[in-house]
C-alpha cells in the first residue's frame, strides 16, 4: 500500500499537533510519513516528525526552489501549513507547489485577502451581517466613539503588540505609536476559539467550541470545552458562506445577551486546537480518511472537558 506524505510548513514548537498526527496514524488503515520543515534547524517539531528539513526564510529567494526540491524528490502529497505566513507564502506560490496533485490545506486567494486583514474582515463580516465588534481604521474610518477598545496589528497574528484603550488618552498614544493598527470595541463576555475541520467541498464536518480560561502572550494555556449549539451554527453559517475547507480556528465572544461575536478568523490549526483533538474531535485521522479517500468517523466530544497546557523541553545530544 502506498504511503502518502505529509509536510508540515513552518512547524517550529507545534510539537503537540505533530504528535498527534503520529498517535492518529494506528486509527488509519493507509500508511503516513510526516515531515517537518522549519526555517529554524533546532525548532523542536522537527524531532517529532518523521523526517524533518530546514529552510531558508521565506522572504529568501531561494526558499522556494528548496521547498519544491522536497517535495519532489520526497513525492509529498499534501502540505499543512501552521502560520499565516506560511499561508501566505503558498497562496503566493500555489500554481509551482501544488503540481502533480498535491493537497495545499489553504483556502482560495479572495478568502485569504479577508480573513489575514481584519479590516477586510470587519468589512466582509457587517456587509454578511454576522455578528463582530465594532471596528475602526485610522485612514478609512470615522475616529473611535466608544471606550474600551483593544488595539490590534492589522495583519497580526498570536495576539502580538496587542494594548487595551481605556480612554482618549490611551487612544492617542496608541495611534501616535501603533499608527497601522486597527481599533476594535472590547466586549465584555466569554471569550472563545471555535476548531472547524471542513471537507474539501465545503462542508463542515466538525465545529467544537473551546472557552479560553486562561491565555498568556495570546496562547490559550486553559481552555473548557463547550457546545454551546448558537455557536456552532454561527460557525457553520460562516464557514459555508467562505466555503472553507480543512482546519481553521475562529475566535470570537459570547456576550451576556447569548450573543457570539466573530473577532477574528485563523485559516489553520489554532494553538490549543490539540484539547479538540484529545476531547474526540480527531481532525488529524479525519484529514488522512480525507487523503485516503475514505469516510469519515463519526466524532463524540467530551463536551466540559478541561485542557490545562504546560512547557516541556527536547533535548539535542551533539
Amino acid at each position: 500500500m502506498e504511503t502518502l506524505k505529509v509536510l508540515f510548513l513552518a512547524a517550529n514548537w507545534r510539537v503537540s499537533l505533530v504528535r498527534a498526527f503520529q498517535d492518529a496514524k494506528a486509527q488509519c488503515e493507509t500508511p503516513f510519513q510526516l515531515i517537518a520543515v522549519d526555517s529554524d534547524p533546532l525548532a523542536p517539531a522537527l524531532q517529532v516528525a518523521d523526517r524533518s528539513h530546514s529552510l531558508p526564510l521565506f522572504s529568501d529567494s531561494i526558499c522556494l526552489e528548496l521547498l519544491l526540491t522536497i517535495c519532489r524528490t520526497q513525492a509529498i502529497d499534501a502540505i499543512i501549513p501552521l502560520t499565516n505566513k506560511a499561508i501566505d507564502f503558498l497562496n503566493t506560490h500555489r500554481e509551482e507547489l501544488s503540481g502533480g496533485n498535491r493537497r495545499l490545506f489553504i483556502q482560495e486567494s479572495s478568502t485569504i485577502e479577508i480573513c489575514h486583514d481584519k479590516w477586510n474582515l470587519w468589512k466582509f463580516m457587517e456587509l454578511e451581517g454576522f455578528n463582530s465588534p465594532k471596528t475602526f481604521l485610522l485612514t478609512e474610518s470615522d475616529p473611535p466613539d466608544i471606550f474600551p477598545l483593544i488595539a490590534k496589528e492589522r495583519n497580526g497574528e498570536g495576539g502580538k503588540n496587542q494594548s487595551i484603550i481605556e480612554d482618549q488618552r490611551d487612544l492617542d498614544h496608541c495611534m501616535d505609536k501603533y499608527p497601522h493598527h486597527i481599533y476594535q470595541e472590547l466586549i465584555q463576555g466569554r471569550e472563545f476559539s471555535v476548531d472547524l475541520f471542513a471537507d474539501i467541498k465545503g462542508t463542515p464536518q466538525l465545529v467544537v467550541p473551546r472557552e479560553r480560561l486562561s491565555v498568556r502572550g495570546g496562547e490559550v494555556m486553559m481552555s473548557r470545552i463547550d457546545m454551546n449549539e448558537s455557536i456552532i451554527d454561527s460557525v457553520e453559517a460562516l464557514s459555508r458562506r467562505l466555503a472553507l475547507t480543512g482546519p481553521c480556528t475562529l475566535q470570537g465572544i459570547l456576550n451576556e445577551n447569548g450573543t457570539f461575536l466573530f473577532t477574528d478568523l485563523n485559516l489553520r490549526f489554532g494553538s490549543g486546537s490539540v484539547h479538540t483533538i484529545a476531547a474526540g474531535g480527531n481532525i488529524p485521522l479525519m484529514i488522512y480518511q480525507e487523503m485516503a479517500g475514505q469516510s469519515f468517523f463519526e466524532p463524540s466530544i467530551q463536551n466540559q472537558s478541561i485542557m490545562t497546557r504546560y512547557p516541556e523541553s527536547i533535548f539535542h545530544h551533539s
